[in-house]
């Protein structure tokens, strides 16, 4: 409901639009940060489930970015610039909301912005939320510009294995066996639906292991999750952490919020400024020493 009262607010953000090269486009927004104006630290949002659109969080989200930087939220394919994301997505929608066309689109897109800045920037971040630390884990990979991987509910573990964990601690209510085996039984369905996303949206993520993109990589990684998330159990992101230091890697942070949730939410409080304030500092310490 808040949502939607915003849309009448008349305060949000501008939409830009984003050709691909082979057809199609995507609404963007792009603000500043910080106290002034600076290309110095570019930042890209990747953003979570669903067909939301970013405006409706944009720039409150990152309150907490004290940086001076410019920030950019692509919308995915489809999605408009007032969708609330709360009905029927829509099957053009549903037909590309897969991971191989989200890596396709925000690599051309962050390219693309890079590109077009006058400066080279000296620091390049990209965040993801939820799904969205899958894309931005491998788009890190694949361009060599990117610093900086900050990650917010998500972790290690696959979604099967995030079922699994809430289910041996009795902390869910679906029927994961009765809803996993239906859609085995039609795993490219974008018209059958479990637990709000569609039967191939499940099929492509459900043993999409994020580990291997986040091992290859070597640039800072701050996680940052809720010791209450009831979407990605705080284990994965435990098991991430154990994972990096068994390979001899020290270049992850995680942050676990206590009673926050998987928006980093707390009855109304918010533990994501925290989040965005230390990923400042941690931007700009890890800038000194490289």
């Amino acid at each position: 409901m808040q949502q939607a009262a915003r849309m009448y607010t008349g305060d949000l953000q501008a939409p830009s639009s984003f050709q691909y090269k082979e057809g199609g486009t995507s609404v963007y927004y792009t603000f500043n940060a910080g106290a002034a104006p600076s290309t110095e630290t570019v930042v890209f949002f990747y953003g979570g489930t669903g067909c939301a659109s970013w405006t409706l969080l944009m720039p409150e989200y990152f309150s907490g970015l004290t940086i001076n930087s410019r920030v950019y939220a692509l919308n995915k394919r489809f999605v408009s610039d007032r969708s609330l994301g709360q009905y029927d997505c829509g099957e053009e929608f549903k037909l590309v909301n897969n991971p191989r066309q989200w890596v396709l689109d925000y690599t051309e897109f962050i390219k693309s912005r890079l590109n077009a800045l006058s400066k080279k920037p000296k620091n390049v971040v990209l965040v993801g939320v939820n799904e969205g630390a899958l894309t931005a884990a491998r788009v890190a990979a694949l361009i060599p510009r990117v610093t900086h991987l900050a990650i917010i509910g998500s972790g290690g573990y696959t979604l099967r294995q995030a079922l699994t964990t809430f289910k041996q601690k009795g902390d869910i209510r679906l029927d994961i066996d009765g809803g996993l085996a239906d859609i085995a039984a039609n795993p490219g369905s974008i018209y059958d639906i479990w637990n709000s996303n569609t039967y191939r949206w499940w099929s492509d993520l459900l043993d999409k292991d994020p580990l291997p993109d986040l091992l290859k990589l070597d640039i800072p990684i701050l996680v940052g999750i809720g010791e209450k998330d009831k979407v990605i159990p705080v284990e994965s992101a435990r098991f991430l952490d154990d994972q990096f230091k068994e390979q001899g890697k020290n270049n992850l942070t995680l942050k676990v919020y206590p009673d926050a949730d998987h928006k980093l939410s707390n009855d109304g409080a918010s533990s994501r400024k925290a989040f965005f304030t230390e990923l400042s500092a941690w931007i700009q310490q890890s800038a000194k020493v490289r």
